[in-house]
């Protein structure tokens, strides 16, 4: 790509985040309270859930943008494929997460959980909805990303896997995002010393606007004033992801969905909380940029008007 077109391209990736989550927010917080979109947190106070919506409408509409641009310009078909498989996917997997928010039935927790309550009452939780869709959605999107049974199999399980890493992980405020930036940086790292700096820079184009969102989004997440949801995790963790199959060999793609599938396992039998409370850095990480439990308070007082 020329060096002009790609530096239009990163330009439009950060300013336009820059313009649009400020209204966004705005009018996502009106809307999400209409819809009466209020959860309890983990300590038990009322927050607006689901703000992963307005950081998806930011994503999605710079997306647009961007391929709208390179197709203008006749420029990369491949690239332009990759973003619209990955603002379908992003978008997709939002869709299922906004549709488990929006679900009463949240006494299920975890795949045994649902698989049980779908053995013992014939019935389909929305976490269950949420986990056909999401692994439908990956399956699809993989028939388009890989060339070889092997290739695919490794993109379809971290496709798949990836939001719901995420979502483990989303059980206090700002550590879903703080996640997805390590996961993001660690695929950049390993794209620039194994493909080079271009391919990454291409490959980045799109999850830029991405990154940037969630930047600007951390501070609501992180101090208590509203929750990014299943909405805001599987599209993060969807990120994440199709960040290291567009991104990385094969060999690290397979190392992450090895890595991927030990948390998943482990999180069935042990607290991902608990575990980070145990581990002085893990602990000072996780709570970096958190609010205390009074500025929590005085934050859901002050600027969402929920108690």
């Amino acid at each position: 790509m020329e060096t002009k077109i790609i530096m239009l391209m990163m330009l439009v990736a950060v300013v336009f985040p820059l313009v649009l989550v400020r209204p966004l927010y705005k009018i996502g917080i009106q809307k999400l309270k209409a819809l009466g979109m209020s959860r309890f947190n983990y300590d038990g106070e009322p927050v607006l859930t689901a703000g992963g919506l307005i950081l998806v409408c930011s994503s999605a509409i710079t997306g647009i943008v961007l391929i709208g641009l390179l197709s203008l310009r006749g420029m990369n078909s491949e690239l332009v494929l990759h973003g619209l498989l990955f603002l379908t996917g992003l978008t997709t997997m939002a869709f299922w997460g906004w549709r488990d928010d929006r679900a009463s039935d949240r006494e299920a927790k975890g795949f045994r959980g649902h698989f049980t309550v779908l053995w013992r009452d014939r019935r389909m939780t929305s976490g269950m909805w949420k986990l056909i869709g999401g692994t439908s959605t990956a399956f699809c999107l993989t028939l388009f990303l890989s060339n070889t049974l092997w290739a695919g199999f490794v993109a379809f399980g971290l496709l798949a896997l990836s939001p719901n890493i995420i979502n483990l992980f989303d059980l206090r405020p700002g550590r879903a995002i703080k996640v997805f930036w390590c996961l993001t940086t660690l695929a950049g790292a390993f794209g620039l010393w194994t493909v080079g700096a271009s391919a990454v820079m291409a490959n980045w184009i799109f999850l830029i606007p991405v990154f940037i969102t969630s930047m600007l989004m951390f501070p609501h997440d992180v101090g208590g004033k509203i929750m990014l949801g299943d909405t805001g995790s599987n599209a993060l963790g969807f990120a994440a992801g199709f960040s290291f199959v567009i991104g990385t060999p094969i060999y690290v793609q397979a190392s992450m969905l090895v890595l991927f599938l030990c948390l998943q396992i482990a999180a069935e039998f042990c607290s991902f909380s608990r575990v980070i409370e145990q581990v002085a850095w893990l602990r000072r990480l996780d709570q970096w940029g958190r609010a205390t439990e009074a500025e929590n308070k005085k934050n859901q007082t002050g600027s969402s008007g929920l108690v």
